[in-house]
């Protein structure tokens, strides 16, 4: 990984040579950012003397307009904290890295990726391959394994952690939304799937859902925690030759159980799945322990699927009651599941 000095040094051809050898130009393209956050970014194509033709993404996150690392509390740039510590480099081993040099001035920073805009999946609300999700599944299940219950991430303070995770797209209202809002579109979107969805619950479950986040989290805080992406969506991934995976987006990257992993997967990715949502989590559940190389006991199996929803339904209920206000089939279902499943939860603990 190399870091560079300033932002501009990512696209000067001087400083570029060190990565694609001599260069004779660079070109920067804007693109439409796809996500939901205040980040920009642009293709770099870079011509070689040579003759070869390299594309690259540059990626700039501008911390005090991003309101999701606002709301998440990164006060660091968590993506170029990543690829700057030393303890967390072995993550790599698992995950396919897409970051190839990193600037960070300031509230800046600007990460150059290879450009892997050939292997994303399509852009399409049907499930994937399930053998590409067994790829994926087994991915993350290596990844989690790799820093399971590991005392070096716990002492990282810039990670995020369990409380950001369930606050990020909670009911009510955000401090940090007074200095860095999300879109209005966004923020509408969540205020009114909100309100839909406290309507739809019942009494206990509204009560529930509006505690405050750390008293939520109290019955789990003994899991053992792990390393996360943290944004596990389907748009976040490309499978590249030799069946490995490629996670984009490390912004909430953080220290907490596996549990809130999978609870953000299903909920955000409930179109894409190739399984049954039970299904999936059994055979996370198997990989898991493969690569942990012990069994997990059924007791705390439970404890991390009964976190797993809340989870999703922390982070994601609103747009679950926004598909049953739509009216499918489809939204119907996926509704009623996860209200199933969250009464389970909650009244387990």
């Amino acid at each position: 990984m190399t870091r560079f000095d300033t932002i501009a040094d990512l696209t000067n051809p001087e400083w570029l040579r060190k990565i694609t050898g001599p260069v004779v130009k660079v070109d920067s393209i804007p693109l439409a950012a796809i996500g939901f956050s205040g980040a920009t970014l642009q293709r770099v194509e870079v011509l070689s003397e040579a003759g070869t033709k390299r594309n690259f993404i540059l990626k700039l996150v501008h911390l005090k307009t991003d309101w999701i690392s606002q709301r998440t509390n990164d006060h660091v740039g968590r993506e170029g904290a990543l690829l700057d510590e030393q303890c967390l480099a072995k993550l790599w081993d698992h995950i396919h890295c897409p970051y190839i040099a990193f600037a960070r001035e300031n509230d800046l920073t600007g990460l150059l990726m290879n450009d892997f805009s050939g292997y994303l999946f399509p852009d399409a609300r049907e499930p994937i391959d399930i053998g590409h999700e067994d790829i994926v599944i087994n991915a993350l299940a290596s990844m989690h394994a790799a820093f399971w219950d590991s005392p070096e991430i716990e002492k990282i303070s810039w990670l995020t952690r369990p409380r950001d995770y369930l606050n990020i797209l909670s009911p009510g209202e955000h401090e940090q939304d007074k200095y860095c809002p999300p879109s209005d579109k966004i923020r509408d979107g969540i205020l009114e799937g909100w309100k839909i969805a406290l309507q739809l619950l019942s009494a206990e479950m509204r009560d529930y859902l509006v505690r405050p986040v750390e008293k939520i989290f109290e019955p789990w805080d003994d899991l053992p925690v792990t390393l996360l992406h943290g944004d596990v969506k389907i748009a976040n991934m490309a499978i590249i030759p030799g069946d490995k995976l490629v996670l984009f987006d490390w912004p909430m990257v953080g220290c907490a159980p596996s549990g809130m992993e999978l609870g953000w997967y299903i909920a955000v990715n409930a179109t894409r799945l190739a399984r049954t949502k039970e299904a999936f989590i059994n055979e996370y559940r198997s990989r898991l322990e493969s690569h942990l190389q012990f069994y997990i006991n059924d007791k705390t199996w439970h404890r991390m699927v009964h976190l797993a929803v809340i989870t999703g339904a922390m982070m994601l209920l609103w747009n679950k009651a926004l598909g049953w206000q739509a009216g499918t089939q489809r939204g119907k279902d996926e509704w009623e599941w996860w209200k199933d499943q969250l009464e389970v939860a909650v009244r387990y603990h």
